[in-house]
């Protein structure tokens, strides 16, 4: 695989970067969207601030529940902005989580593959409800296929996900046979192809990371550049989003951060050290680098129209049930908070790191929360409760914490397959290449 570099590329990168037709794109966009309406500025003033207090207090319960440590930032426009952190980045030093860290972000890779379709299919380049063979290099699909683009984008495709051949008995044991390995995105879908169609596309839910293997390609072939240059002049250069990087299949982590924690089946055991890997095997479903102040920078960008027109952030947000808290929409998640506040945006799971980023509607408040421990559903289901103090200005009552936990476990089992109940079986991915 050719070595994308993207921070590298984006030094290289003007500020001028965004030009011809992207340009036009978002200029035409920007009038008419880039500031909150008076609607969204009234709902801001009336807004609770956030329970800086009762976040720290959320906090400590994810690492209650088995992370060594956890941050979060909070961007608000009003003002009420600030950083908690609680516990260690690492173990072995007990040196304190450092708040101003980059992590593996993991699924949350999957709204910055979005923002790219959408922006293709502003430039009307791509149609969103087009089968998706039409623009992708021959044979990634079969040729009969009907799988349109909105169906990857909303994981209504039917394509299995082939990381569940990857994430097969021990999870340290099978970590360690993929971790360093690097992965063709084609040889992922040919993998995912083999198990056939799940079900009719269109027809049910059910998330895949094949599907976003698959509109990396599309990006690709589209545009006839490399994923992370796209991605850098489209979305990092221009957001001067300094610390989010795809370096695929790079190992490490530039700057300061936190060491990334997998959770051993056997909780007994001591916590591994998951921190380096290719990430091609999520590619561009799940491999980005990033940090707290980028991903509220991104979400802030994109909810207040300078990333995507109108219309297709409308469409973005279209969303449809996946739990009774929680919706899907084309890459961004919606969830439902106890005020009954909607928030919307992405989380992530990869070995080493779960992470949550989230934002009001109007782009008035962001919150970005990650743990470096992951293969843990309690952590994860922890971070969640930590959204209510932020936006709700108040902590969500217990039953309603509850409920959102047993919503999250099954989010957690679906971006993950490693939270689900495992096979013993070595897949093709493992034993061929």
């Amino acid at each position: 695989m050719t070595r994308f570099l993207a921070r590298s590329t984006r030094r290289a990168v003007t500020g001028a970067v965004v030009v011809g037709t992207l340009g036009s794109m978002l200029a035409a966009a920007m009038p008419a969207s880039a500031a909150p309406n008076r609607a969204a500025a009234a709902a801001q003033q009336t807004s609770p601030a956030p329970d800086m207090a009762a976040l720290k207090q959320a906090l400590q319960g994810v690492v209650t529940a088995g992370a060594p440590g956890v941050f979060a930032r909070v961007n608000d426009t009003s003002g009420h902005s600030g950083t908690v952190s609680v516990g260690t980045g690492d173990i072995a030093t007990h040196s304190p989580v450092n708040p101003s860290g980059d992590f593996r972000v993991g699924s949350v890779t999957k709204t910055f593959t979005s923002v790219l379709v959408l922006q293709l299919v502003a430039q009307h380049k791509v149609g969103l409800d087009t089968a998706a063979t039409h623009y992708l290099p021959h044979g990634v699909l079969p040729a009969d296929s009907t799988i349109t683009v909105r169906q990857l984008l909303n994981h209504t495709s039917g394509l299995y996900d082939y990381t569940n051949d990857l994430l097969t008995g021990d999870t340290v044991t099978g970590y360690q046979k993929f971790r360093y390995k690097t992965y063709q995105p084609q040889a992922l879908v040919a993998d995912a192809l083999k198990h056939g169609q799940q079900f009719k596309p269109g027809s049910q839910y059910s998330y895949s990371n094949t599907n976003f293997v698959v509109l990396g390609m599309l990006v690709e072939h589209i545009t006839g550049k490399p994923y992370a240059q796209v991605l850098t002049q489209r979305i990092l250069a221009p957001l001067k989003l300094t610390h989010t990087e795809f370096v695929v299949p790079r190992t490490t982590i530039d700057g300061p951060h936190a060491i990334g924690y997998l959770t051993q089946d056997d909780r007994t055991k001591p916590l591994f050290d998951a921190t380096n890997q290719t990430a091609s095997w999520l590619w561009s479903a799940g491999a980005l680098i990033s940090s707290t102040s980028d991903l509220n920078r991104f979400l802030q960008a994109l909810t207040t129209g300078h990333l995507l027109p109108r219309a297709q952030l409308a469409e973005m947000e279209t969303m449809e049930a996946v739990t009774p808290t929680s919706q899907y929409g084309l890459g961004l998640r919606q969830y439902d908070l106890s005020c009954g506040t909607k928030v919307i945006g992405h989380d992530g799971i990869i070995e080493g790191y779960q992470t949550y980023t989230y934002t009001t509607k109007d782009g008035s408040r962001q919150v970005t929360i990650s743990a470096n421990a992951s293969n843990n559903s309690d952590v994860f289901a922890a971070e969640r409760r930590a959204l209510d103090p932020v936006f709700c200005g108040k902590p969500a009552p217990t039953a309603q914490q509850r409920s959102q936990t047993v919503d999250t476990q099954r989010i957690a089992q679906q971006e993950m397959p490693s939270a689900r109940a495992r096979t013993s079986g070595t897949s093709d991915l493992l034993a061929n290449r």
